[in-house]
């Protein structure tokens, strides 16, 4: 019973801190939180250099969006079989995946327009909110701390919110 009490707070999933880069994120997050969405940019010249990246980002954004939907596929099963290992591992992976595409936005995508680039840092705050989220979500797990894995729940719900606000906002700018 406990098992499927924690799994079922455990499918909002979000991560914890681990690395500078994750406080790179945060610094991120704290900059960006008041810009999401102030201007939606428009679309870059064709053949540019900000199409090309415009593009990768759309791609990591449903990216982004795939890992989560799996993730939650993923924990309903094991709920329904009471998997709570191989939930936490779910939640691990889903984490490292998240750094692995937060890593490749922001090292590979360097965009040239300025409303572009606000899009880039607000989708790295998001992915540091949904994985910081994930992180809670694991810690109350091990600990049996349903208050802080509620809490986890609650960062993921919202940095999905989010992430699905700035898919609408970015989505459509890719031909």
């Amino acid at each position: 019973m406990l098992l499927a009490t924690l799994l079922l707070i455990i499918s909002g999933c979000e991560f914890r801190k681990t690395d500078a880069i994750e406080e790179t994120g945060q610094q991120q997050a704290a900059g960006t939180s008041n810009l999401l969405y102030s201007s939606t940019p428009s679309l870059p010249p064709p053949g540019s250099r900000d199409e090309a990246y415009l593009k990768a980002l759309t791609d990591s954004i449903i990216k982004a969006q795939a890992i989560e939907k799996e993730l939650q596929l993923i924990l309903a099963e094991m709920q329904h079989n009471d998997e709570f290992i191989e939930a936490q591992e779910s939640i691990e992976t889903a984490r490292q995946e998240i750094l692995y595409v937060w890593n490749t936005v922001h090292n590979e995508l360097q965009f040239d327009d300025p409303l572009l680039h606000k899009q880039k840092q607000t989708y790295e705050a998001i992915l540091m909110e949904y994985r910081n989220g994930l992180g809670l979500q694991l810690i109350g797990m091990q600990n049996s701390d349903a208050v802080k894995a509620m809490e986890g729940i609650e960062q993921t719900k919202k940095a999905n919110q989010k992430l699905a606000t700035l898919a609408a906002d970015t989505l459509p700018l890719v031909k």
